[in-house]
């Protein structure tokens, strides 16, 4: 699988667990106060570019953990 598709389908999942969230009242969204609405779809890009993000941190910490060199005593 691409990873760019991974990131997406994450983002959708995780889009979706938040509107499951929030129908059953875990949490509300100010504009769910007076009765249930779906989560916005913009949020959806939210999730996948927070994904995006993340893995490229990771990574490059990763990357200058392995350059570091510890001097052992």
């Amino acid at each position: 699988m691409p990873l760019l598709l991974g990131f997406v389908l994450s983002g959708f999942f995780i889009w979706l667990a938040e509107n499951i969230s929030t129908f059953w009242g875990v949490w509300r969204y100010p504009n769910q106060l007076g009765a249930w609405s779906a989560v916005h779809v913009s949020k959806w890009s939210s999730w996948s570019l927070l994904m995006v993000m993340t893995f490229t941190i990771v990574a490059h910490l990763r990357h200058i953990k392995a350059s570091i060199h510890v001097a052992k005593t």
